[in-house]
């Protein structure tokens, strides 16, 4: 009797146990479950962060890292603006430099200084997730990152750097696909412009001398501008070709190449007309058929989006087209000032 009591006894409790096992078997398969899928949830969002990081490669090369599209910039260098503001996103830009005066909207805006002169302190102040330079200005990069601030250089110097920076500054701002979009309409405005200029022979080209400034001498634009480009592209043989870079060229030498047309900017005009008025440079065919053009100084000297307006511009002039813009960029106005002539330019 003892004995078969034992048995029953063992087996209940045998039964117990299967019970138990069976309710907390799932209990403790949903547990381990959650915390693996916590687990998981967890990898996706260190996947999701590194998604969202990236890096954008500068006109120096560097690779620029971040975690989101900037949303406060400070631009510094006319051209940067006017590419920032041409890919719609201006809203973005928290200050720009002193001479950053194109679109209406830039003049609005904080002024940190200029190249000779800047305000390291108010950009610290304005928090810009990076601040946008070009490589002209370079030296501010060591400075700028003593702040701990991030920057993103540009190239601006080429026609090619307006189309590469505008792809680079849309793919910085998360716009990468406007970016693109945006310099290949450049590309495809110049080539339309240019297409029966850029070509011409060597014996049909004009001999032109550029002007770009008289500051130390008489600086001109030289091999590896986008001012250079332009005037091939239009037809010119510029005379400062065999230079590098924004350089000078001496009297002597403007004389020499005796060019047929010169072209300078309208903020410079009466300090070339000394020039000009010399009797030393009486004899230089330019000025001796009256051949000498001002431009709107801010569209020819920024290679930014308005380098289609630059080219058309020379196009036009050194076709002898009414349609030359030879507007003056006075105190931030544009005043229409007719050129001289508009009959086709000699050709000697």
């Amino acid at each position: 009797m003892e004995k078969r009591n034992l048995f029953i006894a063992i087996g209940v409790l045998v039964v117990i146990v299967l019970v138990i096992g069976a309710v907390l078997g799932p209990l403790e398969g949903s547990l381990t479950g959650s915390d693996s899928q916590e687990d998981e949830g967890d990898d996706s969002g260190d996947s999701q962060d590194q998604q969202r990081n990236y890096t954008v490669k500068d006109a120096t090369g560097e690779e620029i890292e971040f975690k989101e599209p900037p949303e406060r910039i400070v631009s510094f260098m006319p051209s940067n603006t006017e590419l920032l503001f041409h890919l719609e996103v201006g809203d973005r830009v928290v200050g720009v430099d002193d001479y950053s005066n194109y679109p209406e909207e830039a003049k609005e805006l904080p002024k940190v200084g200029d190249s000779m002169e800047v305000d390291y302190e108010k950009i610290v102040d304005l928090e810009p997730d990076v601040v946008v330079i070009t490589e002209a200005v370079s030296h501010m990069k060591q400075q700028l990152e003593e702040y701990e601030l991030r920057t993103f250089v540009t190239g601006g110097e080429t026609l090619e750097d307006v189309y590469s920076d505008l792809r680079a500054l849309g793919e910085m701002c998360g716009v990468e696909e406007k970016g693109e979009e945006k310099a290949q309409v450049l590309e495809d405005e110049i080539d339309n412009i240019t297409e029966e200029t850029r070509d011409l022979p060597e014996e049909e080209r004009i001999d032109v001398l550029y002007i770009s400034g008289v500051y130390q001498g008489i600086n001109t634009p030289g091999e590896g501008t986008f001012q250079n480009t332009l005037l091939t592209n239009a037809g010119a043989d510029n005379i400062a070709s065999d230079k590098e870079g924004w350089t000078t060229i001496s009297e002597e030498e403007i004389i020499s190449r005796d060019p047929e047309v010169i072209i300078a900017p309208g903020y410079i005009e009466s300090d070339v007309k000394e020039y000009t008025e010399k009797d030393s440079w009486q004899n230089i065919t330019a000025v001796e058929k009256d051949q000498v053009y001002f431009v709107n100084g801010d569209v020819m000297s920024r290679p930014g989006p308005r380098v289609v307006e630059a080219q058309q511009t020379l196009v036009d002039l050194l076709d002898g087209s009414e349609k030359a813009d030879t507007s003056l960029a006075e105190a931030g106005t544009l005043e229409k000032w007719s050129i001289s002539s508009t009959k086709k330019i000699v050709k000697v």
